[in-house]
Order: C-alpha cells, then sequence, then structure tokens
C-alpha cells in the first residue's frame, strides 16, 4: 500500500472511525494539529450558493458547512473538505477537487486496511491459541 505511513496513516484512520462514529470535530482538531494549522469549524447547513453540494468549505471564516447531519458523519465529504482547509492554510497541498477527493478516500483506505491488519492479526492469535 503506497501513501502515507507510519504516524500519520494511523492518525488519519482513526480520524475516519472518529468521523464514522459522530465526532467530526475531534478528527479535524486531532489532524490540524498534526498538520499545524488551525482547526476549521463545522457547521450543518450549506450557504445557498452551494445548496446542491454536500459540503463547502469557506476559507474567510475557516468554515466547513455540510449539508445535512447525515454528511456529518461521512468521512468522505468530511476529510474532502479539510483538504480544501489544507489548501488554503498550507502552500504545499495542491489544490483541486481530484487531490481533494483524493485525500479522503486515501483516508479512508488507510482506516480499511489497518481494520484488515487487525482482523489478521486476531485470527493469527486464535489459530495459534487452538493449536
Amino acid at each position: 500500500m503506497s501513501g502515507p505511513r507510519g504516524y500519520e496513516a494511523g492518525l488519519r484512520a482513526y480520524a475516519v472511525l472518529l468521523i464514522l462514529r459522530g465526532d467530526a470535530e475531534k478528527a479535524l482538531e486531532m489532524l490540524s494539529e498534526h498538520y499545524g494549522v488551525p482547526a476549521p469549524r463545522l457547521r450543518v447547513g450549506l450557504p445557498r450558493r452551494h445548496a446542491r453540494a454536500l459540503g463547502c468549505y469557506d476559507p474567510g471564516r475557516r468554515l466547513i458547512c455540510l449539508r445535512s447531519s447525515r454528511e456529518y458523519r461521512d468521512p468522505f465529504v468530511v476529510l474532502h473538505e479539510f483538504y480544501h482547509h489544507l489548501r488554503s492554510t498550507r502552500a504545499e497541498f495542491a489544490g483541486s477537487e481530484k487531490n481533494a477527493d483524493r485525500y479522503a478516500l486515501e483516508s479512508i483506505r488507510l482506516c480499511l486496511h489497518l481494520y484488515e491488519e487487525c482482523r489478521n492479526l486476531l485470527r493469527a492469535v486464535k489459530d495459534e491459541q487452538e493449536t
């Protein structure tokens, strides 16, 4: 698996889990601290000009707006918008929708990969105990 490894990979995987369980603020605070940027605020409700989107980022207010509480628990939407926050506060993050999608999807894949590794480890321990 290519991409982030070590601490960053674990952090991004944990952020996905936090978002899934409804603690997006904590996930964004953790990620922001890691990247050395101020944490964005979260709000349910979109500006009228973005009414058809699932989420949007307002860099002037450092605010991630989400269409509904459903998107609040959607790691793809939250992390996609967080990438836009990173892009607006740190120059090394390239600015495109494709890169924001890639960041969000890669974070979800890291979480799934970690889950599979834990499952395999538990299987191995179980097999060891049975022999």
